[in-house]
């Protein structure tokens, strides 16, 4: 481990120049207001364009590589990505998960939940070359968000561009990547508009891991009324993907050949064909001059099709919800100031399934096998208060109430028709102490999860029903202590990050039978350390550190699903490494030419809840070399350059040994991207 220590100090993901940009100058919303970075009692973490412009502009690790307390691989190289954000999501693997889900964190765009009421996101309606920045959350914040938001990552859009102008973007690299990207911003009297369209081919470097998407993301902003607050944004999505799954191995596949791919899987050409489109409205306006108020609405259909588990599937489902967020702002004299928020959330998901029985060839067969519909909804309010004395000290508090509801009905059984309730009262709060460019803060809040609708079928032991038993809402308490800020000195300008938690969960959600099934366990506790530090010493070279060491293990867990009773209390969390280091140098060779090296170091995890199934640590070497100039830019970049074998996901508790998914070989990619 020394050397991969020694390494991810030096080194990690490339990307285009970058600046230290002075945090009181980043607004995010993470706290669902616009607020300074710098003043955010919470760990957030902004992600500009710069740093993954040298990018394969595929998959969020991408984006999001490199930020401390985040851990995310590529699962097969294409746009399924394994993520957890302090552990959350771990579980989002295994054969269900090959569809694209993930659990346990919420995704946006410009502020539009992509996640689903019952936690999944689908990754059908994210394009990384759309995105213009990324506001990642990496503290739980359930009690502004509700369910499965163990941590945020939301997508933004720049549409505060002076001048119109058009992008033509073209990349190619191994194993068969070629992605086309054409971007537009448009300017429409006070209102501004972005167009992206994209596709995106790849033939995979595995046995059955090809894929192809294209997309198209429209936007369009304009300002109401003279206030430069009021604003009407309107929103517009298409995703069509198509995605062939290589599944996991053994260990013994695993060091004989990791490019094959399961056998099962390609027997059955286990793959998944979606195609899904979004609109979306949000109106911000100002009540007052102490008041404002932000609406959203967005409807999301959604055609699927799958090949899984030998089933062909159909799906047709309908996501529709909206939300209203009210701020009200005091000031009561002597220097302290107030901001109540409060919020309404309502999110729908419904629609048919249909089962068939699967050909030799792994199309759909003749005989149905299943008819049956899936519904959740999710609502919640929270209200929120905060004060700041002096612009100095920060109190803030906020509760939430979350109304899960989740119906399930088979037209072929309907015997076994069922509905369940799950509900939570969330509350959190956080002091904070703020001075110059600098915040200390400490939070304790809560957190729900409730269990996603591909992880409620129960298994085949209990009486027929359409809904696990054994599952009941996860809850969990997260104890939080943090610092941020900027310093400039002679030795040039260092931005810091870090932070302290300690995450108490009670009935932790956990796979068996390969995640065909989910029951609730015992309780677990993560506890770790995070860091991130940025130093720019001139205006040609910068230097990017990160680092995250965290214990997570089960306190009390008994499996008693089975023939043998096991007591798992005391075993490591599957899923989680207990350190990530990474790093960057960059440097400007002459105009316009910049230089990236950049690695990755991961410590060893377990695939089991027994800890016997192990993935091997690694480090990963990475460069980069990019020109830009009156825009026009060029790149060439490489990864794994050392072409170190590694593990890139693992399916939790699979059955047969197969638990691993071998990680991308040594890789190269190139862009030309021309801008008028």
């Amino acid at each position: 481990m020394l050397q991969p220590f020694l390494l991810s100090l030096l080194l990690t993901g490339a990307g285009a120049d970058t600046l230290v940009v002075p945090m009181p100058g980043i607004v995010v919303t993470g706290s669902r207001v616009n607020e300074s970075l710098l003043r955010t009692p919470a760990a957030v973490t902004v992600v500009e364009r710069a740093s993954y412009a040298n990018g394969r502009g595929v998959g969020l690790d991408e984006l999001l590589n490199g930020i401390p307390g985040v851990f995310v691989q590529s699962r097969a190289g294409a746009q399924d990505v394994r993520l957890t954000i302090r552990g959350y999501g771990a579980r989002g693997n295994g054969e269900r998960s090959n569809t694209g889900n993930m659990r346990g964190i919420r995704v946006l765009t410009d502020g539009i939940p992509v996640s689903e009421p019952d936690g999944r996101t689908n990754l059908d309606l994210i394009d990384v070359g759309a995105a213009d920045r990324v506001e990642v959350s990496r503290s739980n914040v359930s009690a502004l968000y509700g369910n499965a938001s163990g941590g945020v990552v939301d997508l933004r859009t720049d549409l505060s561009f002076a001048k119109p102008f058009v992008r033509v973007e073209e990349r190619a690299g191994s194993f068969g990547l070629r992605r086309e990207q054409l971007s537009t911003g448009f300017v429409a009297g006070r209102g501004r508009g972005a167009l992206s369209v994209s596709n995106t081919n790849y033939e995979g470097w595995r046995t059955h891991s090809g894929s192809s998407a294209t997309q198209v993301h429209a936007r369009f902003a304009v300002p109401l009324g003279e206030a430069s607050s009021d604003r009407l944004l309107l929103l517009a999505d298409y995703g069509s993907t198509l995605i062939r799954f290589p599944g996991a191995l053994t260990q013994a596949q695993l060091d004989a050949d990791p490019t094959q791919a399961n056998a099962a899987f390609v027997t059955r050409d286990d793959r998944r064909f979606h195609r899904a489109g979004r609109m979306a409205a949000t109106l911000e306006h100002s009540l007052t001059e102490s008041q404002n108020l932000s609406v959203s609405a967005w409807a999301e259909p959604k055609v699927l099709q799958r090949s899984e588990r030998n089933r062909f599937r159909d799906f047709v489902r309908y996501h529709v919800g909206g939300n209203a967020v009210w701020n009200l702002d005091h000031t009561f004299g002597d220097g302290l100031v107030g901001r109540t928020t409060a919020g309404v959330d309502e999110a729908w998901l419904d629609g048919s399934i249909q089962f068939w029985t699967l050909t030799p060839s792994g199309a759909r067969g003749t005989t149905q096998v299943a008819d049956k519909r899936e519904g959740a909804n999710s609502a919640g309010g929270f209200v929120q208060q905060s004060f700041t004395f002096r612009d100095r000290w920060g109190l803030q508090a906020a509760v939430r109430y979350d109304n899960m509801w989740y119906v399930a009905q088979d037209y072929l059984a309907p015997t076994t028709d069922a509905t369940k309730h799950f509900t939570r009262v969330t509350p959190k709060v956080s002091v904070s102490m703020l001075h110059g460019d600098h915040t200390v803060f400490a939070a304790l809040g809560g957190g729900v999860e409730a269990p996603a609708f591909n992880e409620i079928d129960p298994p085949p032991s209990v009486a027929p029903t359409m809904l696990n038993p054994f599952l009941d809402a996860m809850h969990s308490t997260t104890y939080e202590l943090g610092a941020r800020g900027t310093l400039r000195n002679d030795l040039g300008t260092w931005r810091y990050d870090s932070g302290l938690y300690l995450i108490q969960t009670n009935n932790e959600i956990v796979p068996f039978d390969n995640g065909a099934y989910f029951f609730t366990a015992g309780k677990s506790r993560r506890t770790g350390v995070e860091a991130s530090l940025d130093w720019a010493p001139n205006a040609r070279f910068s230097f990017k550190a990160t680092g995250n060491v965290s214990k997570n293990e089960y306190v009390e867990y008994r499996n008693t699903i089975g023939a043998v009773s096991s007591d798992f209390g005391g075993k490591r969390l599957p899923g989680l490494p207990s350190a990530v280091f990474t790093g960057t140098a960059r440097t400007r060779l002459v105009k316009g030419l910049s230089l990236s090296l950049s690695g990755e170091s991961v410590s060893k995890l377990y695939a089991d809840d027994g800890n016997t199934a192990t993935a091997p640590g690694y480090a990963l070497l990475h460069a980069s070399l990019d020109y830009s100039i009156a825009g026009v830019r060029a790149y060439v970049s490489g990864r794994n350059l050392l072409d170190k074998s590694h593990v890139s996901s693992v399916f939790i508790n699979g059955t047969g040994g197969a638990y691993f998914e071998p990680g991308l070989p040594r890789s190269f990619a190139a862009g030309l991207s021309l801008q008028r």
